[in-house]
C-alpha cells in the first residue's frame, strides 16, 4: 500500500469510512476523536482463521490537544466472492455482530446489577462492528497487549489451561441461567438475535460431502490405531450421514438453553501468562454462537482441546469443576442452581449430548493437528458458490500421533457409554 492508503480504511472495507471510525474512536475514548490514520501490525497465524480475513492494526486519532490510538484485531468478510459465498461468510458475521451488539450487552447489563466476586470478563471488547452483507467488519480490542496469547493448537492443553477454559465457559453460561430464571422475557427476546449457523436442515446440502469426508478420516484413524476392536464397530455405526440429524436435535433442545459459544476449540481461547504461568482465559470468535444446552460447549471443548492422557486422569474432576463454578456464579446472581440447573440435570445432559462433541471433533481435530505449513489454502477463483468440500480437502491423518488424537476421542466416548 502507498502512504496515502493508510489515511483511510475504506480499501479494507468500504464500510470503514472516516466518519464511522471517528465515531468508534469517540465512543471508545469517551471524548471527541477524529480518525487520522492507521498502521498495519501483523496477520494471525496461517491456518488460524478460515471464515474471515484477519489482521492486527493500530488506529490513530486526535482530539483538540491529544493524540489517541488503539490496537485492534480486524476481521473482515473475505473479498473473494467465491470464498464468501461458499463459506456463507455473512451468516457467521451477522451472528457474531448480533452477539457483540445485542446479546453480550444484555448479559453484562444483567450481571452488573449483581454483587459478583468474580464476574464474567472473559471476552475481548468490541471496538466497531458494521454489516451490509458483503463488506461486514468486526474490530475487537487486541488482547495480546494484556499478555494474552493463543495456545499451540497442535497440542492438547494441559490441566491448568483446561480449568481456566472451563471456568470462563461456566461464568459465561451462568449469566444465561440466572437471566432466564429471573427475567425470562428478556432472555427470550434476546435469543432471537442468534441463529443456528451450522446444524440445521437447510445447511445439510452445504455440509453433506464434507461430513462424509471427515467421517471417513475418523474411521480410518480408528481402524489403523485400534484394528479389529469394538471401537471400529462403534465409529462405523456412529459416523453416518444420519448423525447430522442428531446434531440438529441437540442444538434445537431448549430445555436448559443458554447463550453458548458454539465453537469451543483451541483457536478460540486466549490465555494470559504471568512469569510463565497461565492465570486467565478469554473467549473469542462468537460466529457460531447459539442458544442451546451448555453441555454442547463443554463436551466439544473437552474433545477438541484435550488429549486422552488428561481425560483418563482428570475427566470427572473437570466436569465437577465446571459445575462448581457454574453453580457458584448462578447463586451469586440470586438464583438457585439446584432449581435452574442441578448437578443431576447437568450429568444427564453430559450422557445425552457428549456425542455432539465427538461428532464436531471429527471436523476440528484434522484442522487442529495441521502444521502451519500444511494449512489449507483459502485462495479461490471465480464468483460462483461452490461446495466446501471442494476446498476443505482434508486427507487421512498422516501421523500416528495425529490419528491417536482423533481415535482416542472415539475410545473415550465408547468407554464412557456415550455412543
Amino acid at each position: 500500500m502507498t502512504e496515502e492508503s493508510y489515511q483511510t480504511l475504506i480499501e479494507i472495507s468500504p464500510l470503514l469510512t472516516d466518519h464511522e471510525v471517528s465515531k468508534a474512536l469517540t465512543d471508545w475514548f469517551k471524548e471527541a476523536v477524529t480518525f487520522t490514520k492507521w498502521e498495519y501490525v501483523d496477520e494471525t497465524g496461517k491456518g488460524d482463521s478460515y471464515l474471515s480475513e484477519v489482521i492486527r492494526i493500530r488506529i490513530y486519532g486526535k482530539t483538540d490537544d491529544t493524540l489517541r490510538h488503539i490496537q485492534v484485531v480486524l476481521k473482515t468478510i473475505p473479498k473473494n466472492i467465491c470464498r464468501r459465498l461458499t463459506f456463507r461468510s455473512h451468516d457467521f458475521f451477522k451472528n457474531e455482530i448480533n452477539f457483540y451488539t445485542k446479546v453480550l450487552p444484555t448479559l453484562l447489563s444483567f450481571q452488573a446489577k449483581k454483587q459478583m466476586t468474580d464476574p464474567f470478563l472473559n471476552y475481548t471488547n468490541l471496538f466497531l462492528a458494521l454489516s451490509d452483507g458483503v463488506h461486514d467488519v468486526i474490530c475487537l480490542e487486541d488482547a495480546t497487549l494484556q499478555n494474552y496469547g493463543a495456545a499451540v493448537r497442535q497440542e492438547g492443553i494441559d490441566l491448568e489451561h483446561c480449568k481456566l477454559t472451563l471456568k470462563a465457559i461456566a461464568k459465561f453460561h451462568a449469566i444465561s441461567f440466572a437471566l432466564r430464571d429471573q427475567n425470562p422475557d428478556i432472555f427470550n427476546s434476546t435469543s432471537i438475535f442468534v441463529d443456528e449457523t451450522y446444524y440445521d436442515a437447510r445447511h445439510w446440502l452445504w455440509y453433506e460431502r464434507f461430513w462424509r469426508r471427515i467421517s471417513s478420516i475418523a474411521i480410518d484413524a480408528v481402524e489403523r490405531e485400534y484394528p479389529n476392536s469394538i471401537y471400529v464397530d462403534k465409529v462405523k455405526g456412529f459416523a453416518v450421514p444420519e448423525r447430522y440429524q442428531d446434531m440438529i436435535k441437540a442444538v434445537q433442545d431448549k430445555t436448559n438453553a443458554v447463550f453458548s459459544h458454539g465453537d469451543s476449540w483451541t483457536n478460540n481461547f486466549l490465555y494470559k501468562y504471568e512469569n510463565g504461568t497461565v492465570v486467565d482465559a478469554k473467549i473469542i470468535d462468537f460466529q457460531l454462537t447459539r442458544c442451546a444446552s451448555p453441555v454442547l460447549d463443554v463436551t466439544f471443548m473437552i474433545y477438541a482441546c484435550t488429549d486422552q492422557e488428561l481425560r483418563l486422569k482428570h475427566y470427572n474432576d473437570l466436569l465437577k469443576y465446571y459445575y462448581e463454578v457454574l453453580a457458584k456464579q448462578i447463586k451469586e446472581m440470586g438464583s438457585d442452581p439446584d432449581v435452574t440447573y442441578s448437578w443431576d440435570s447437568f450429568m444427564t445432559e453430559v450422557k445425552k449430548y457428549s456425542y455432539f462433541g465427538l461428532a464436531f471433533s471429527f471436523e476440528s481435530t484434522p484442522f487442529i493437528i495441521l502444521a502451519p505449513e500444511d494449512a489449507i489454502s483459502m485462495e479461490m477463483t471465480g464468483e460462483e458458490k461452490r461446495n466446501i468440500d471442494d476446498f476443505w480437502c482434508l486427507p487421512p491423518i498422516k501421523t500416528k500421533e495425529g490419528r491417536l488424537r482423533e481415535a482416542n476421542n472415539v475410545v473415550h466416548c465408547v468407554d464412557q457409554g456415550y455412543i
